[in-house]
């Protein structure tokens, strides 16, 4: 691995996506196999919502999954900290990760999941405003049916507008806040605060990393979901780039 000082780095998000893919290349199996247990929970999130007729349902529950995503990183938090100590990980190192969490990581958890579950409720409850309490399964019929049609459209759009207010507020919150209380030590008060004016500062360039976040996550878990056991690793280790370029200490 490739190790830039901080002033030879200008930060983009395609430095950062480079980066994360050069660290996933240095740890692949071990990333690979600690991402397959997030996929084999998804397979059977999927699994248990189509059985049940209910795949409309998936939406908000994919697009969710982006509010608590940085929550289940901590390990590659840690891994990325070690390849950037020049030391090589293993995966006890991704088990250790999640084993570093503290009061203000759990605490971190316990928001983030509030605004997924309100995300996840209200779009129940809009589900039902426009489709009844019958499950509606994906079919050409929600298409061709101008009713179904109309409800499908302003349904995927209320959600949509309602889940982007929400996804918005858990990146400011959650962007950085895993690495500063993981890396130096933060309280949770002072790891949001420094998280959210930190994407603040840089408004436009954070723009550009959680467009590009939620395109490849959604792009892989709506159409290829058998690729987050590589999406996942890499973006978590761009993450830790990201973090490194904006807030890490010069002498780290």
């Amino acid at each position: 691995m490739t190790v830039q000082s901080k002033q030879e780095r200008t930060p983009s998000v395609k430095g950062w996506l480079s980066r994360g893919w050069q660290d996933f290349l240095s740890t692949w199996a071990i990333s690979m196999l600690f991402s397959s247990i997030f996929l084999v929970i998804a397979l059977a999130a999927y699994w248990q919502l189509l059985k049940l007729d209910l795949g409309l349902v998936l939406y908000p529950f994919i697009a969710g999954f982006m509010i608590i995503a940085p929550l289940l990183v901590t390990g590659f938090q840690r891994v990325g900290r070690m390849l950037h100590e020049g030391r090589q990980p293993g995966f006890i190192d991704l088990l250790k990760g999640v084993r570093e969490a503290t009061p203000g990581i759990f605490f971190l958890t316990f928001v983030l999941c509030i605004c997924y579950l309100i995300w996840v409720t209200d779009a129940i409850v809009i589900y039902g405003m426009y489709f009844g309490v019958k499950a509606v399964p994906i079919s050409g019929e929600l298409l061709s049916d101008p009713v179904l049609r109309e409800s499908l459209f302003s349904y995927l759009m209320f959600t949509g507008l309602m889940g982007f207010v929400i996804a918005q507020m858990g990146f400011m919150v959650g962007a950085f806040s895993i690495p500063l209380i993981m890396h130096q030590k933060m309280s949770f008060v002072d790891a949001v605060f420094t998280s959210v004016a930190t994407v603040w500062r840089h408004k436009w360039l954070m723009f550009r990393w959680a467009l590009s976040l939620a395109l490849l996550m959604l792009s892989t878990l709506v159409l290829v979901l058998p690729l987050l056991v590589v999406v996942l690793p890499v973006t978590a280790y761009a993450s830790y780039a990201a973090y490194q370029d904006l807030l890490q200490p010069a002498d780290s």
